[in-house]
């Protein structure tokens, strides 16, 4: 097991949000196993925005893992989560998986009179069982991730292989590639 995480100040929670997920999914991407458990902590005042997100991390089992966020103003509290929760919903549609930790907070600063509701929520995506039933874009998606975990190098793996694993000729993973922009 390991501890992954990321502190990160800007001028508005937003911008914190962005800088800190973008960096913690960087170093999630490059580590091998899957999120059990994962914690935030988001400030806000004059000075700026301060966030903090910490993930554990267990090698045990190869998994596509990722923190997710959303922050997001409405006319009150109630508003303002649900902007929130349908953003995340929406990221949510397009990934299988498990939700392994969230976070939430609401902001309410003395002016302008709005609520913002920050969001953060971990996840581990499943590697399906049967990799012929993929979609084109799900196929090249997993394809993606594999080749980050190998330092987006394309002769770390055997395409041979890999055609026959997701059920598709060799010509097909080769378009796959070009599509994802690396070069065999």
């Amino acid at each position: 097991m390991q501890v992954l995480s990321c502190v990160q100040r800007a001028k508005s929670v937003r911008k914190a949000l962005e800088q800190a997920v973008a960096k913690l999914n960087g170093r999630l991407e490059k580590t091998r196993g899957y999120i059990t458990k994962m914690d935030a902590s988001v400030d806000s005042g004059i000075a700026g925005a301060t966030v903090r997100i910490i993930t554990v991390v267990d090698e045990s089992n190869v998994r596509p893992k990722s923190v997710l966020w959303a922050n997001e103003a409405g006319r009150n509290e109630e508003n303002a989560l649900s902007r929130a929760r349908e953003k995340i919903n929406a990221q949510l549609a397009r990934l299988h998986g498990e939700i392994v930790g969230f976070y939430w907070k609401f902001i309410t600063p003395p002016i302008p009179k709005r609520t913002y509701a920050t969001l953060i929520v971990a996840i581990n995506e499943e590697v399906p069982e049967k990799m012929e039933k993929l979609s084109l874009d799900e196929r090249r998606e997993r394809l993606a991730v594999v080749l980050r975990l190998l330092g987006n190098t394309p002769q770390a793996i055997n395409l041979v292989q890999v055609a026959k694993i997701f059920g598709v000729s060799r010509d097909t993973l080769y378009k796959d590639l070009q599509e994802l922009g690396i070069e065999r």
